[in-house]
């Protein structure tokens, strides 16, 4: 059976359930903000290491992916924590595959 407003019985969910999922979801992003702040942060110079490393080996950047797993961190942080690193102007990246590069080293997109 379908209930709508106009059914008998029905009442509108209460504010209080929806205002609590919301901050719920506020509480999860500012989470995964603060956990993404943190490996970007300490593992800054790792990240860097090992890009130039794949770089000199392979003539070319890693993927996303294999930084990631590289260095351990989460699928579901990966983006967030490269985008940290290319906006403190540690890593650099174009959108063609493989493009991920130490800033100022080979490959690197420059200004």
């Amino acid at each position: 059976m379908h209930l709508t407003a106009q059914s008998p019985g029905w009442a509108a969910p209460a504010l209080e359930s929806f205002e609590a999922a919301w901050r719920g979801q506020q509480q999860a992003r500012a989470e995964a903000v603060a956990t993404a702040r943190a490996a970007a942060d300490r593992d800054a110079e790792r990240a860097k290491a090992y890009v130039a490393d794949v770089w000199e080996r392979t003539g070319s950047g890693p993927t996303w992916t294999e930084l990631g797993d590289a260095l351990g961190w989460a699928p579901a942080l990966r983006e967030r924590i490269n985008r940290t690193l290319a906006r403190e102007g540690v890593l650099s990246y174009r959108p063609e595959p493989r493009s991920l590069a130490v800033a100022g080293g080979p490959g690197a997109v420059e200004g």
